[in-house]
């Protein structure tokens, strides 16, 4: 079994990083906007939670799971986590996995199409949690009852419709 190769797909890629275009500086903004705010209203509403605080919810967006008021901070340090792991992970598009061939003459095309996946999973992602949060210290002060039923189809959707036009648009554009 060979764990390492030489000849790596990647080795014969242009190693070049796209410019950022209105539409990246637009996602990467509202990125932060996003990890920011969310710090920010943890941060605020921590002192005023309840000692007991839910955790966990159901598939219809009920409330399952309660833990200490801590475990906010975990759900805040896992988004800082993926904000941080994405924005390092953009810093390399030649090192991604394509579904084609990448060739001198694409490689800036699908460099460009990848990361702007990556920085829109990134806006979806923050905002996932971030409203997580915020209906978290909702529920913990008697202001929201869960998630609601549409959520998981809803974040589902936000995450992995873009993923599907994405590998259209990649495949077709080979």
């Amino acid at each position: 079994m060979i764990l390492f190769r030489k000849n790596r797909p990647e080795a014969d890629r242009p190693v070049i990083r796209p410019e950022m275009a209105p539409a990246d500086w637009l996602l990467e903004t509202l990125a932060l906007i996003g990890i920011l705010s969310f710090v920010g209203v943890v941060v605020y509403y921590f002192p005023r939670l309840p000692e007991i605080i839910p955790s966990h919810f159901n598939g219809i967006g009920n409330p399952d799971g309660y833990e200490s008021k801590m475990s906010i901070w975990a759900l805040t340090g896992v988004a800082l986590f993926i904000y941080t792991l994405l924005t390092i992970i953009n810093l390399f598009p030649f090192k991604f996995n394509f579904p084609v061939k990448i060739t001198p003459g694409n490689a800036l095309r699908h460099y460009t199409m990848a990361m702007r996946l990556i920085r829109y999973l990134k806006v979806i992602l923050i905002w996932i949690f971030f409203y997580n949060g915020l209906v978290i210290i909702r529920i913990s002060q008697k202001s929201a009852s869960g998630l609601g039923f549409w959520s998981l189809p809803i974040f589902l959707g936000l995450v992995f419709v873009p993923v599907i036009i994405y590998f259209i648009f990649a495949r077709k554009s080979s």
